[in-house]
């Protein structure tokens, strides 16, 4: 069992997880309602997304987290996605669409999810252990999913599509006090943690590039993709 210290970090990271990846994945129910009232084809939403997807992937906000702190950065990136949805309420234009959705979203996607989160969790718990708890915290993200996704759609069938990003945004900004449960310091390391990366991007990407399960893994992601987007759109998040 985790000491006491390890079990408040990962109650508060799958909690985060679990907000942040819960109202993502709610997403694709605003595609309709927002292309219809602003009078802008579906690839408009779809490209924002796709902008979105690409800023999240990134792991700028995880070195920002190893360097200033993980607390600061989901602090930060919960207060940008609440933002975020409060001015998507009042988005009329396609160029608003791209810069709120894509690349601000993206930023606090990449804050408040796996990139930062799991990052903190490393910190306090030992080698032999993480892959268990980095499971737990993504099952919560896709718990999220379950759980968050109906409520938005209640939301959004009774209030329409401005008001329930006011709401989501309270949410979204509430789920950025469980920072305080985040480790303050990056790079943090427990008395039982003996593991040392020292190293710029390129030597770590250098050394999983010799790595069969780096690329298993990339393998898996790209097989997602290539079927979504083979999909045909009988589900609103695809």
């Amino acid at each position: 069992m985790p000491n006491r210290k390890a079990t408040i970090v990962i109650f508060c990271s799958a909690l985060i997880v679990f907000v942040s990846m819960g109202i993502r994945q709610s997403f694709g129910l605003f595609l309709s309602p927002i292309s219809r009232d602003l009078g802008i084809g579906r690839e408009v939403f779809s490209l924002a997304i796709a902008w979105q997807n690409l800023i999240f992937g990134l792991p700028i906000l995880g070195i920002v987290a190893d360097r200033f702190g993980p607390r600061w950065v989901v602090a930060g990136g919960a207060l940008l996605y609440a933002v975020c949805f409060f001015l998507l309420s009042s988005v009329s234009t396609p160029p608003g669409l791209y810069t709120v959705l894509g690349v601000l979203m993206g930023i606090a996607l990449s804050s408040i999810s796996y990139v930062v989160v799991l990052g903190a969790v490393a910190q306090v718990v030992a080698p032999e252990k993480r892959a268990s708890y980095f499971g737990l915290i993504t099952a919560a993200g896709s718990f999220g999913t379950f759980a968050i996704v109906p409520g938005v759609q209640w939301l959004l069938s009774n209030v329409g599509w401005q008001s329930s990003f006011a709401f989501i945004a309270l949410v979204a900004g509430a789920s950025g006090l469980l920072a305080i449960g985040i480790p303050q310091r990056g790079r943090e390391v427990s008395p039982n943690t003996v593991e040392s990366h020292d190293g710029s991007l390129l030597q770590a990407l250098l050394q999983a590039r010799g790595h069969s399960g780096y690329w298993l893994l990339n393998a898996g992601f790209l097989c997602v993709d290539f079927t979504w987007h083979l999909s045909p759109p009988i589900c609103p998040h695809f």
